[in-house]
């Protein structure tokens, strides 16, 4: 891999922005965050997606939650209105978990998922209200790291059905992603080869997906797309044996580059690499459109040439 990324000249942009602007609807019910107990974003260590795992020196891996860093004894709230469906320890958690299942009246169900807790004030079967205390913070096992790592799983209680949880908390609306794109290729028109770097706010570090097309410029018919949605990467890739950690930063043609990023960062950066996608026969037929969208639903897109 790479050495890790400097933050682009957006980053004092993104970041001011992110702070100054209002806060977005969440996709469900009005929530709040698990730490605090209302609507003021916490800061993240780690975002969902793609990140450099900080306790495995560095080491690629696809994290399923957000990380939100809290001295150990920290009150830790539900994040809306629900029922308990677990409270304490399970084999396919390393720490003390409470899971709780929120439902609208059509059946639809997400579960907020609470892990590295030192113990949990509530019971397997219990209804709690939205920012009810159910619990403290504690120490992650595998890494010592006093933090509150907290899942959102749409439509199912495993690991597999993980999405994106700052689609559902509420989250500094800010500016769409910047993103930066390049061919990395010898301007062959026949295999195209791209870079596609995304920079988002670090406050706010909700990119969702990014994908490439190439396209006929005379006509404008797609030749070839290929991208990266986190929420599917996670349902597609889990769902081939459930690993506990998706570790392989090339897939599908696409090489996965995050930048290092912590709570401290000003920006939360990653490339994309995508290779061999087919061209034209004539470069003066060729564009290359690369698009990027996060969580509030800002779509950014730039086009090659």
């Amino acid at each position: 891999m790479k050495p890790s990324r400097k933050p682009s000249y957006l980053a004092t942009l993104l970041a001011l922005a992110a702070i100054t602007a209002g806060c977005s609807d969440p996709e469900g019910p009005d929530l709040v965050w698990p730490i605090g107990g209302t609507d003021e974003m916490q800061p993240m260590s780690s975002s969902f997606g793609p990140r450099l795992q900080t306790s495995r020196d560095g080491v690629y891996d696809f994290h399923r939650g957000i990380d939100i860093p809290a001295v150990m004894g920290t009150p830790v709230y539900a994040v809306g209105d629900g029922r308990v469906t677990r409270a304490g320890r399970y084999d396919d958690f390393d720490d003390v978990v409470v899971q709780i299942e929120h439902c609208d009246g059509t059946g639809a169900c997400f579960y907020s998922t609470y892990v590295h807790l030192t113990m949990p004030l509530v019971e397997p079967g219990e209804v709690v209200g939205r920012g009810q205390h159910i619990g403290y913070t504690g120490l992650a096992a595998s890494s010592l790291f006093p933090h509150l790592h907290f899942e959102i799983r749409e439509g199912g209680t495993e690991k597999v059905y993980c999405v994106h949880p700052l689609r559902f908390l509420p989250t500094p609306r800010g500016l769409p992603p910047a993103i930066d794109v390049r061919r990395t290729d010898e301007d062959s028109t026949a295999s195209v080869s791209v870079e596609v770097e995304a920079t988002l706010p670090g406050i706010a570090p909700g990119l969702l997906e990014v994908d490439v097309a190439t396209s006929n410029r005379s006509t404008g018919e797609i030749i070839d797309e290929r991208g990266i949605n986190y929420d599917a990467w996670n349902r597609k890739y889990t769902a081939e044996g459930d690993a506990a950690i998706i570790d392989d930063e090339s897939l599908e043609g696409i090489r996965i580059e995050p930048a290092k990023f912590n709570a401290q960062a000003s920006t939360y950066a990653i490339a994309f690499r995508f290779s061999n996608l087919d061209g034209t026969a004539s470069a003066d037929d060729l564009r290359i459109t690369a698009r990027a969208r996060d969580v509030n639903g800002h779509v950014v897109e730039v086009s090659l040439p």
